[in-house]
Formats: structure tokens, sequence, C-alpha cells
């Protein structure tokens, strides 16, 4: 008998005993326990309306106090006022598609133009105006914000699997008073993204591999993230390897490599769709991303920035030297110190490997601007669950009211329209 034959079978799955959930507390008031008697699905759906109205509030004040600009007119309405910025430029592909000529300057470098953007919320923005009464600008908060609910009763599920319903329930009351919350009422396509992800996640946790290939495609489609999940899913698969053939805790059969490096390989050609889609369209290999470019050349002066170089190039710009470099350097220390930090074993090797996928990737590709906070929402899975975990009464009152603040500041500065804004949210 060979000595792996002799080996003891390994279980199914092996879960770590830090990311059991915790019993939950009793609690104390009435209220309290009114709260936690209703259904899962009800206390978030209270808290995503009650926060939304909130917002809309928040909008509707800025809105009024708007002034006539070149991104918008004076004391626009709702609607008008949340499909501004890159909501224009949905609209406009909603309505006209793409060009098939990618337009550029007088020095013949490309210009800002629709390929940016993904077709995958316009055609749903398209497909909600079927219903009748529906213009663009309503159809887009619409699908916005029911993906938005969509994706906080998903979160919901996802880390109540970890650590329980209270901190699952206030994490989404985290991200519904965030900073870049408005995205969930705007006509971005953030929410219907952030839906997709976190069911992504869910299904990652489960290891139903094939079920994630479809929605890999489409989300691929609706933000650029295909690579980043590639990347995560690379991750996830090492550490099976790791846990199975050194640690031996856990069953990692043939059958399972075989769907998850299928699903793996698939997510990174489906990051490279729309690269491909654009070349084909335009007669222009790399169209796509000399289209990325064209919005970073006031900043590089005209410059490409090759992979993982353009923090440094925006710190340079932002601080000057040497506090630019230093500034990415302990911005690269906190995501460390994060990703690596004991708690986050509460919340799965999953949520930790998606965290580390992206931030690598938005540091490998990314140049940082006025977009960056809100280009950090796909990181909320892998960051709002340990901030959500203390249950100290004054912090759990404390975080949502400078929440709610950072969400003003937020929207007062990037949203806002002032005189020739160079900030776009």
């Amino acid at each position: 008998m060979s000595r792996r034959a002799a080996l003891p079978p390994l279980p199914v799955r092996h879960v770590d005993p830090a990311a059991r959930p915790a019993p939950e507390p009793t609690p104390r008031s009435a209220l309290a326990r009114r709260w936690a008697a209703l259904p899962a699905w009800a206390r978030v759906t209270v808290i995503y309306v009650v926060t939304r109205l909130l917002t809309t509030a928040m909008m509707l004040v800025y809105a009024q106090r708007q002034e006539d600009t070149w991104q918008i007119e004076a004391q626009p309405d709702y609607f008008r006022f949340a499909t501004i910025w890159d909501g224009a430029w949905y609209q406009r592909i909603a309505y006209g598609g793409y060009p098939t000529e990618l337009p550029v300057n007088d020095e013949g470098r490309v210009t800002e133009n629709a390929w940016a953007f993904m077709p995958v919320y316009p055609m749903v923005v398209r497909a909600a105006m079927l219903l009748p009464g529906l213009g663009y600008e309503v159809a887009a908060v619409a699908v916005s914000l029911v993906a938005g609910l969509g994706a906080m009763l998903a979160l919901h599920r996802l880390l109540r699997r970890f650590a329980g319903e209270g901190v699952a329930t206030f994490a989404v009351l985290l991200v519904c008073l965030g900073p870049v919350s408005p995205m969930f009422q705007v006509g971005y396509a953030e929410a219907l993204h952030f839906w997709m992800l976190v069911v992504l996640l869910e299904l990652l946790v489960d290891r139903r591999w094939w079920e994630m290939l479809p929605l890999v495609v489409v989300a691929s489609l609706t933000r650029p993230t295909g690579l980043a999940w590639a990347f995560a899913l690379l991750l996830v698969i090492l550490h099976r390897y790791w846990t199975s053939r050194v640690r031996r805790l856990e069953r990692f059969d043939a059958a399972e490599q075989r769907a998850a490096w299928s699903v793996a390989i698939a997510s990174g050609v489906a990051g490279l769709l729309w690269l491909a889609a654009c070349a084909i369209a335009t007669g222009e290999l790399f169209g796509y991303l000399d289209t990325e470019f064209a919005w970073r050349h006031h900043y590089t002066g005209g410059e490409h920035t090759p992979p993982f170089t353009p923090w440094f190039w925006a710190g340079e710009f932002w601080f000057g030297q040497p506090w630019g470099t230093l500034a990415v350097l302990a911005a690269l220390a906190v995501a460390i110190v994060w990703f690596a930090d004991p708690v986050m074993r509460r919340f799965g090797i999953e949520l930790r490997m998606w965290g580390i996928a992206y931030f690598s990737y938005l540091f490998a590709v990314f140049y940082p601007q006025s977009s960056i906070f809100r280009l950090l929402l796909p990181l909320f899975p892998a960051v709002v669950g340990p901030l959500a975990l203390p249950r100290s009464p004054l912090y759990r009152v404390a975080v949502p009211l400078v929440a709610v603040v950072a969400q003003v500041v937020w929207f007062h500065w990037m949203w806002f329209v002032i005189g020739h804004d160079w900030t776009p949210p």
C-alpha cells in the first residue's frame, strides 16, 4: 500500500473556527426585541429605505443650490441631478451605442469617449424604459435603487454566515450610510455591479463554481473587474492546494479543481472581452486602453502610465516628493496590515482573497483621483465586516454619524458641480 493511500481521508470542507458566528446577545429593550424579531429581509429593507430617504433629502438640498454649469442646469429635479457625470455617458450609450471611430485631439491622442463605459447597465436601463412612463433618467435611478436593495440583502446573507445577524445588519447600515452610498440611487453602474459581486462572493464561499460562470461574464461587462475576479479565484485555488496537500485539512478533488480552474480562466478571458470588442469595432487594437488613458492625460502630461506605476505618478501630482511616494507606501502598508490582520479570519478566506485581488488590481491599473472613493466600493464586502464587529453602544452610534458626515463631504466635493469642476465622482 502506498503512503498516500494509507493517509486518512480528508473532510469535504474545513471551516476555520474563527469563522463560526458567535452567539447573538439577548436584546435588552422591548424595542430591540421587536426589531430582532423581524425577518432579516425586512430589517435590511427598512435600513435601505430609510437611508435612501436620508440621502435623497441631502441630494435635493444640493440640487436646489446647484447653479447653471457646463455639466447641468441650475436647480434640476432629482432625476436629472442623479444622472450627471458618468450618468450622462451611460445615457448616450443607451440611445446611441458606441462610436466606430475613436475621437482624437489635434495631437492625435484619443479623447474621452463612450468605450470607457461597459454596456450591461445602459442595456438594463433601456429594458426598464419599456415600462410605461419611464424615461431614461427615472429608469436609470430605478435600476440602481432595485440593484442596491438586492446588493444589501445579498451582503447581509454573506456576512451573517461568518459573524451573525447583529454584525451583518450593522454592516449593511454602515454601507448604506457610507461616503459613496449615493451610488445606490444615481445613474451609475456601481449598484448593479455590486449586487453581482456580492452574489459571486456567496457562490465562491459555497464553492458553486459553474454557477459563477454566466454571472462572471455579465459582471465583467458591467464594470471592469473580470481580471480582478480571475486573480481572486487564482488566490483561492492556490489556498485550496495548500489546505489539501500541505496542511491536509480538506479535500480538493480533481473534478472541483477542473471546475475552479475553468471558471478562473474564463474570468480572465471575460476581463478582456471589452478590450477585444473595442478593438474589433474601431479597428484600434489598444482602443480601450487609449480611451482609459484619455481620462488621465491632463494629470500625466500625455504620458502613459505602465502597470503598477499610476499611484506613484498620482502621489507626485497631488503631494510632490517625497510626500507622494510616502503616501503611496503608507496606503500599501495599510492594505497589507488590514488583510493580514487575524480578525479577517472571522470572514473566511474568500473575502480576504477578493480584497487582496481587487486592491492589487486598482494598484496596478488605476490612476488615483477623485473617482478613487467610488472605485473602492467593491472592497466593502472585505472591509465592512470587521468594522461592524465592535458592539459598544458608543461605537455603534458614533461610526454611523461619521459615515453620514463623510457622505455629505463626498457629495459636496465630488457630485455637486462648482463652476468648471474637475473632481468627477
